[in-house]
């Protein structure tokens, strides 16, 4: 009987660089289900970034209000599943926040003091309560013109918990480590001869991960951009990192934002009424 080994691949995706380490006893099979996944991986970024104009995201982004839109299985899935999370943390994650994004930050990414007129504006054009989502026709329909949907803050964790799924189920591998750009990690069964995957992210030393995933957002690649969907405001730079671990790399990629806006009670309340769910603090 062959020993399973680690094989390891890298791909240029979602701005960010996804990265596979996969157990498995044959190196071509292992390269066959890399492939097949970052193939998933490029199809969903044509779906879902907001940057490319003919993606779901892009023909419902700018939408005039009342218009039906037309949606695929990927971006009704992130759409369905931001609105819970909005929900869920009252608003902290909201991937509407497009408008505010706009006036609150300058081309070069620097803050930008807006006036009032444009956050009354901005304001009146985000939430999910003005987006009506119909999961069985795949449809849109903003109530709002001009609202701008982004999944930066949920995509990445969204592909690979896709990834997951094709490796599980079209591939037979159940353990296998999926990055994405260092900040989205989810870990399937173990490494061998552990009883997990040892990982860094979001504690002072390393520790075990296994059939969840972890998430964390900083400021050391875009600086300021992290806004509080509540109070319209950029998140201060000097405040502790949090980090999230959720059963699965969508979840806790939507809350590695979320818990950056919300204070540590709220974080706590969330976290107990969601089992499985926890927040890392770290010094930034």
């Amino acid at each position: 009987m062959t020993t399973p080994s680690l094989h390891r691949f890298g791909h240029e995706a979602m701005a960010t660089r996804f990265e596979l380490t996969l157990v498995h006893p044959d190196a071509a099979e292992a390269a066959r289900a890399a492939h097949a996944v970052f193939d998933d991986t490029d199809r969903l970024e044509q779906e879902l970034s907001r940057f490319i104009p003919h993606s779901d995201l892009g023909r419902l982004n700018g939408s005039e209000a009342g218009r039906i839109v037309d949606l695929r299985e990927a971006a009704m899935d992130v759409l369905s599943y931001g609105k819970e999370i909005w929900e869920q943390t009252g608003g902290a994650f909201d991937m509407t926040i497009g408008p505010l994004y706009a006036i609150l930050r300058w081309p070069d990414g620097l803050p930008r003091k807006a006036s009032p007129e444009e956050l009354a504006d901005a304001r009146a054009r985000c939430g999910f309560h003005l987006l009506d989502l119909d999961p069985e026709e795949f449809t849109a329909i903003p109530k709002a013109a001009g609202m701008i949907t982004d999944a930066g803050a949920i995509g990445k964790g969204y592909a690979l918990d896709q990834a997951a799924q094709i490796l599980t189920e079209d591939y037979g591998i159940t353990n296998a480590l999926l990055n994405a750009g260092t900040s989205t990690i989810l870990a399937l069964g173990s490494m061998p001869g552990h009883d997990g995957w040892l990982v860094r992210a979001g504690a002072p030393e390393p520790f075990l991960l296994q059939n969840e995933a972890v998430s964390g957002t900083g400021f050391d690649v875009r600086g300021a951009h992290i806004i509080d969907p509540r109070s319209a405001r950029l998140v201060n730079l000097r405040r502790i990192i949090r980090w999230a671990v959720a059963p699965n790399a969508t979840l806790a990629d939507a809350l590695s934002t979320a818990f950056m806006v919300m204070n540590r009670r709220e974080i706590n309340t969330f976290t107990r009424r969601h089992p499985g769910t926890r927040a890392i603090f770290v010094s930034d």
